[in-house]
C-alpha cells in the first residue's frame, strides 16, 4: 500500500527563535511543503511513499531531492525545471511553537506541474492519494490534481484531503473557499483542524459543521484541536477521541502533517483502508499513533528532520492528561 503526495515541495526558512524578525535573526532552510512532510512522515514509519511535485533547477530543488530520499520518499516522480525557481517559505515562530508563514510563490515551480507529469504513474487498488489546499490555486497543478483525484479513484485507491488553509496565497478568501468544496467531496478522508472549520463550514462547534462536510465520498473526518487533542467522526458522529501528549513544543512546522501522515502510515500498517467499516478499536488506535507521531515532531525546529521513525515511538516517554 503506497502512499502518493501531490503538491507543494518548498523550503522553510526557520528562525533561530520565537518573535518577530529582526537584524538578529537568523534563519535555517528546512525541506518542507505540507504534502512532502506528509509523504515523509509515511515514509519514515515503514511505508512506501512519492512525493509528485516539482523543484527548480537550483540549489534548493537540489536540497530538497535529497532531503526527501534521506527520509525514505521515492523521488522519481518529482520534476525539475528551468522556468521558475523553487518555493520559498519563511516561518515566524510564537511562543509554544505556533507559526507563520510569508511565501515567496509566484509563481514557483510546484505551481507549473502539469497533468502530463502524472502519464507513467499507475496506482493500484489499496494505494492511497494524498492532497492539500495550498496547490489548488489557479495554475497548471490544480488540473493536475484533478487529473490525479480521477486516476487514482479508477484504480480503486483511497484519496486524503487535509484543507491546511493558508489564506496568505490567495487574493481573495472566496476563491479558497470555493476550491476547498470543489475538491473536499473527491476525498474518502478529511483532515480539519479547530481553526479552520469556521472558514469552511461557517461553524466553530463541531457538533454543527463537521456534519456539513460529509458530501460526495467523504466517509471520515479527523478533526485535530492542537494541545486539546483530535477525533475521528463518521456520518453518524464521533467514533473517538484522544487527548494531546504533553511536550515541551519547540516548533509546531509540520506537525499536522506529521500527525495526518502517521494515521495514514498506520491503516497501511494494520492493512486497514478509509474506504472500509473501521472499528472503535482501530480508531483508537489510529488517533494514538497519529499524536504520538504530531507531538514527537514538535520537539526540535523543521519539520521532516523532526519526524519520528518506528523505534522513536517505542522509546516516547511523554504521557498524555486524563
Amino acid at each position: 500500500m503506497a502512499l502518493y503526495a501531490i503538491g507543494e515541495a518548498l523550503i522553510d526558512f526557520v528562525p533561530s527563535r520565537s518573535g518577530k524578525p529582526d537584524a538578529d535573526m537568523h534563519y535555517t532552510p528546512a525541506v518542507g511543503g505540507a504534502p512532502l512532510n506528509v509523504a515523509a512522515a509515511y515514509a519514515k514509519l515503514g511505508g512506501t511513499s512519492y512525493i509528485l511535485s516539482q523543484v527548480g533547477d537550483d540549489a534548493f530543488g537540489a536540497q530538497i531531492a535529497a532531503t526527501a530520499a534521506a527520509a525514505g520518499v521515492d523521488t522519481r516522480y518529482l520534476q525539475r525545471t528551468r522556468e521558475a525557481k523553487t518555493a520559498l517559505a519563511f516561518v515566524t515562530l510564537h511562543d509554544g511553537g505556533e507559526r507563520e508563514f510569508a511565501f515567496y510563490r509566484d509563481p514557483s515551480a510546484d505551481m507549473l506541474y502539469a497533468p502530463e507529469n502524472l502519464a507513467a504513474i499507475t496506482p493500484q487498488a489499496g494505494d492511497i492519494l494524498h492532497y492539500c489546499s495550498v496547490s489548488l490555486i489557479p495554475c497548471p497543478i490544480r488540473e493536475a490534481h484533478r487529473v490525479a483525484i480521477d486516476k487514482f479513484r479508477a484504480a480503486g485507491a483511497a484519496i486524503s484531503f487535509d484543507i491546511n488553509l493558508r489564506l496568505p496565497l490567495w487574493k481573495n478568501p472566496a476563491d479558497l473557499y470555493a476550491a476547498v468544496h470543489e475538491f473536499l467531496p473527491l476525498a474518502d478522508i478529511i483532515k480539519i483542524s479547530d481553526d479552520e472549520l469556521a472558514f469552511v463550514t461557517g461553524e466553530s462547534d463541531p457538533a454543527r459543521g463537521i456534519p456539513q462536510l460529509f458530501q460526495g465520498h467523504v466517509k471520515y473526518i479527523v478533526y485535530t484541536c492542537g494541545a486539546n487533542g483530535a477525533a475521528i467522526y463518521d456520518q453518524y458522529g464521533e467514533r473517538g477521541r484522544t487527548n494531546a501528549y504533553r511536550v515541551s513544543a519547540v516548533d509546531a512546522t509540520g506537525a499536522g502533517d506529521a500527525f495526518i501522515g502517521g494515521l495514514l502510515a498506520e491503516i497501511a500498517h494494520l492493512g486497514l483502508s478509509v474506504r472500509d467499516d473501521l472499528s472503535d478499536a482501530h480508531i483508537h488506535a489510529l488517533l494514538d499513533h497519529a499524536a504520538k507521531v504530531g507531538a514527537i515532531t514538535t520537539l526540535q525546529r523543521g519539520a521532516i528532520n523532526s519526524m519520528p521513525d518506528r523505534a522513536r515511538l517505542q522509546n516516547f516517554p511523554a504521557g498524555k492528561p486524563e
